[in-house]
């Protein structure tokens, strides 16, 4: 859906957007203390600086720098494909519109929002987008256990206007922002109910034709990649076989090994401090990495 209005001299262009919120935890901590700069006296202030930049601004780099490494192979057109190069050119024009896809980004303090248009006809099947999103949100979540930098996030889909090119603003982001802060809680991606719906239409649509057939399989595709969490909400189950299979594939045996150790430690020291919020949500955590080990992949 599309709606257009004028704001003054400017034409407004409203569309449905699907979105993921992504926070880096932690930051708070990592910022205590600090406040104006000081002058640096001996080297071991400058070391201790260092540290401070490392483990905040340091993090979000980090974090900033993993998405565009991993949305960067799912926006590239692979015209080398085999597959494609089999192909005669009507059907590598279908080809190409069936894999094109848009996705941005848009950098958010100690986070990122990562959204694609759903009312861009450029773009033939949308479910590419969305499932990007679901690749990127749920490898960050357990790329960031695995190497200490814990993310949470969540993804929900409503309608928003880009005020410029890869600047989203509207109740997509607000949706989403509030799932994020006040739902997701602890190291988690979860989905919003419009977005479930989303992917419910998707994978029910009749249609034969091509770009709705891709549509629908990735749609299921999609709604496999979920699991109803303890408090009853939708979240990416990325320890799922569905997402190792899909995505992870062999690289998901040492992420999950390093994540566990790193969600134990966690509570172990939340334990000896007697943080019983921190304590509770690790513990959870352990939990669900204990009922979903590696499996053989597929």
């Amino acid at each position: 859906m599309t709606t257009e209005t004028k704001s003054s001299d400017r034409e407004l262009v409203a569309h449905n957007y699907c979105l993921a919120f992504i926070d880096l935890l932690g930051q708070r901590d990592a910022m205590r203390g600090q406040g104006l700069l000081k002058p640096i006296e001996s080297e071991g202030q400058r070391e201790a600086f260092h540290d401070v930049l490392r483990n905040s601004i340091g993090a979000i780099i980090k974090l900033q720098e993993r998405a565009e490494e991993m949305l960067r192979p799912i926006l590239e057109e692979n015209l080398d494909s085999p597959h494609r190069s089999a192909l005669s050119p009507e059907q590598q024009a279908i080809w190409d519109a069936m894999e094109r896809t848009r996705i941005e980004t848009q950098r958010w303090s100690d986070g990122l929002v990562s959204f694609v248009c759903l009312g861009d006809t450029d773009m033939r099947c949308r479910m590419n987008g969305v499932f990007g999103i679901f690749v990127l949100a749920g490898t960050l979540c357990l790329l960031g256990l695995a190497t200490g930098r814990p993310i949470r996030g969540a993804i929900e889909i409503a309608w928003g206007i880009e005020l410029h090119p890869g600047e989203l603003y509207g109740p997509a982001v607000a949706r989403a922002y509030e799932l994020e802060s006040e739902i997701a809680q602890y190291p988690r991606i979860v989905l919003g109910p419009e977005a479930v719906k989303f992917l419910d239409a998707h994978a029910a649509n009749a249609e034969q034709d091509i770009f709705s057939q891709n549509d629908r399989e990735l749609a299921a595709l999609c709604l496999k990649m979920l699991v109803r969490d303890a408090d009853g909400r939708w979240i990416l189950h990325y320890l799922g076989d569905t997402f190792q299979n899909s995505v992870t594939h062999g690289y998901h045996v040492e992420l999950h090994g390093a994540a566990r150790k790193f969600v134990l430690d966690q509570l172990l020291t939340h334990r000896a401090q007697r943080n019983t919020k921190l304590s509770f949500r690790y513990s959870h955590l352990l939990q669900y990495f204990d009922a979903h080990p590696p499996t053989k992949p597929e």
